[in-house]
C-alpha cells in the first residue's frame, strides 16, 4: 500500500527507493494535476539516470518500471522539469501545478524487416505478445504501441491513489493532453479511461469533483425493480365465486 508523508512516497509504511534529481525548480504553490507520460525506453534504469543528470535538464516525480518497482526522483511538491511547454484549459507552463510519473515503456514502436517490432530508441525487441495496434487519439493511421504490464498498471494506480489522497488532484492527464502538437505519450496502450476512473472515482469523462476517500470502481446503479401485477384472489361467498382485485 502506498501512501505520502511529507511529500515522499511510501509503500508498506517505507519510503520508496530515492533518486534524487538536480533538475527542478522551487516548491509548487498549488497541486492540481498528475501527468502520464512514458519513457521511450524499456530500462527503468536508463531513464533513472536521464531524469537525474544535470546535463539532460529534465526530470519527474516517479518513475515506474515494468514489473512496478517505483523510484522517486523529487519530493511531491517541487517543481519537476516534465511537460515541457504545455498548457491545459488556458493555464500554461504546467511544471508549475502537476505531479509527472514516468512509465518506463517503449511506446510507439518500430517494424522490423522481419515482420517484428522493436523500441525505437534502443533498437531492442519487443515481443508480438505485448504489442497494441491502434490509432492515437490526437491522429495518425493505427501503429503498433508497446502494451504496459499488469504490475506496472497496478503500481501506477497505487502511487497515482496515494497522491489523490494527498492533494486532491483536479485530474489525471496524459502528457499527450497537454501538449498534443509534440507528444504521443502515454498513447493508446494506456488505458486512461480506465486509471482516470480508479483513481479518482468517478466515470470517465465526468467533471472533476472531491471525493471523501479514493474509490476503487464506480458502483453502477442497479435497475429499478418493474411493478408487479396486481394480485387476484378467488373468494368464496353465498355459494358465489368472485374475483378481487
Amino acid at each position: 500500500m502506498f501512501s505520502i508523508v511529507n511529500h515522499i512516497l511510501h509503500q508498506d509504511g517505507r519510503p520508496v527507493a530515492q533518486r534524487p534529481s538536480p533538475n527542478h525548480g522551487g516548491v509548487m504553490k498549488v497541486i492540481d494535476f498528475l501527468i502520464m507520460h512514458y519513457t521511450g525506453a524499456l530500462s527503468a534504469v536508463g531513464a533513472i539516470n536521464t531524469l537525474t543528470s544535470p546535463a539532460a535538464k529534465v526530470s519527474a516525480h516517479f518513475v515506474i518500471a515494468s514489473d512496478g518497482v517505483v523510484t522517486q526522483l523529487l519530493p511531491c511538491n517541487f517543481v519537476g522539469w516534465h511537460a515541457g511547454v504545455s498548457s491545459w484549459k488556458g493555464r500554461s507552463g504546467c511544471n508549475a501545478f502537476t505531479i509527472g510519473i514516468e512509465l518506463a515503456n517503449a511506446g510507439l514502436l518500430a517494424r522490423t524487416g522481419a515482420g517484428g517490432f522493436a523500441s525505437r530508441l534502443e533498437h531492442k525487441p519487443v515481443d508480438a505478445a505485448n504489442v497494441i495496434l491502434a490509432a492515437h487519439k490526437n491522429g495518425g493511421g493505427v501503429a503498433p504501441w508497446q502494451a504496459y504490464p499488469e504490475a506496472q498498471m497496478d503500481a501506477a494506480i497505487g502511487v497515482a491513489m496515494a497522491l489523490n489522497a494527498a492533494y486532491r488532484l483536479k485530474d489525471v492527464l496524459g502528457h499527450d493532453d497537454i501538449a498534443p502538437h509534440r507528444k504521443t505519450d502515454p498513447g493508446p496502450a494506456f488505458p486512461m479511461g480506465a486509471f482516470r476512473s480508479r483513481v479518482l472515482g468517478r466515470a470517465d469523462g465526468a467533471p472533476a469533483k472531491a471525493v471523501s476517500k479514493p474509490v476503487l470502481k464506480p458502483v453502477a446503479k442497479a435497475p429499478a425493480p418493474k411493478p408487479k401485477p396486481p394480485v387476484r384472489i378467488a373468494v368464496k361467498a353465498a355459494g358465489k365465486t368472485r374475483k378481487v382485485g
